[in-house]
């Protein structure tokens, strides 16, 4: 089955027109663009793969659009700090819209609602924040990611056996979403004995370290559940390296997740967290410079990958480090991993 991706207007057509009225209001003193519009595209830093990814589904939808002439990317190096000074630098620049990838969402709110308040349309992109004051959201369910994680996993397994479960940063909104989520899918399944829950940072080193006492704690093990391949990957490998039994695991659309499972003949589930998020954002972005409604938030939705298609989309020649699925752009935009 190849992945479909759906974009959600989950907005009623009252606030729908709410949000349509305020990109029209917010460009009564210049009046809609249609071109030469100029886009600024505040990332929280480059420091992995996926980061990579994200930039260039960015720049893949820019090229679509001829009406854009220019733009501009920064990089806060996950600082919140770095990044409110970026979000000036760029209104300095004079961009017609806004798009930000959040580092820390709630340190970053008083410079999105400034720039909202001036009627600059601000397009967020990833993650839940706590304020109303921008002009669309756009994101993936983050606890169907963790439902749909767990809901394969319990089947898998026949709806009984030890697991143990895996998670990003503590506190960090999409960690906890997903593990809230997975956790709300398992209750359905009282037989599903979760033996332990560690947050592992996404972090290979520290995920394999974290997996290799739980082998030393717990004799079995029947399945792993983890919201990142980053996770699930190295939890593998410290139970191939313990002589254990490879048991089901969940994860997302890493490649070298993916070709563990394929290479060792191992049942998986990939829940892609997708990059294409930057690439709908540039859509809602030029939709608001343009005057047209603009929902308040938007889904992405996204099918998870069992074993029949993670071996159809598994890229053995290329990088562990490439995500499979998000990949779907021109050559000349593909980062060079």
């Amino acid at each position: 089955m190849k992945r479909s991706i759906v974009i959600l207007t989950v907005a009623a057509l009252l606030a729908g027109a709410a949000v349509g009225a305020f990109a029209s209001g917010s460009k009564e003193a210049t009046g809609p663009k249609k071109s030469g519009i100029v886009i600024g595209f505040s990332n929280a830093g480059m420091g992995d793969s996926w980061r990579q990814f994200l930039v260039a589904n960015f720049k893949a939808e820019v090229a679509k659009h001829p009406e854009i002439s220019s733009f501009y990317i920064t990089n806060a190096d996950e600082k919140p700090e770095k990044q409110l000074a970026d979000i000036d630098d760029l209104i300095v620049k004079g961009v017609d819209a806004l798009i930000v990838y959040p580092t820390v969402a709630d340190a970053i709110i008083p410079a999105i609602e400034r720039v909202y308040e001036q009627g600059i349309p601000v397009i967020v992109f990833g993650g839940t924040i706590n304020t109303t004051k921008y002009t669309s959201l756009v994101m993936e369910d983050l606890k169907q990611m963790g439902r749909s994680q767990a809901e394969w996993l319990a089947k898998e397994l026949g709806g009984k056996g030890k697991i143990v479960m895996l998670s990003g940063i503590a506190g960090n909104t999409t960690a906890e979403d997903r593990y809230a989520g997975a956790m709300e899918a398992l209750k359905k399944y009282p037989n599903i004995q979760i033996l332990d829950h560690q947050y592992c940072d996404w972090s290979p080193p520290k995920a394999k370290s974290i997996m290799e006492a739980m082998i030393q704690a717990f004799p079995q093990i029947d399945g792993i559940w983890a919201d990142s391949g980053l996770m699930s990957w190295p939890a593998l490998q410290a139970l191939k390296e313990a002589n254990r039994p490879l048991v089901p695991t969940t994860g997302d659309q890493l490649n070298g997740y993916t070709k563990f499972l394929v290479e060792h003949n191992v049942p998986g589930y990939a829940y892609p967290m997708t990059t294409k998020l930057s690439g709908e954002a540039v859509v809602q972005a030029l939709k608001a410079v343009k005057g047209e409604p603009v929902d308040k938030t938007v889904y992405i939705k996204v099918n998870g990958y069992g074993p029949s298609e993670i071996k159809q989309l598994t890229k053995p020649d290329l990088s562990d480090w490439w995500w499979i699925g998000d990949d779907q752009m021109p050559k000349e935009f593909l980062p060079q991993l």
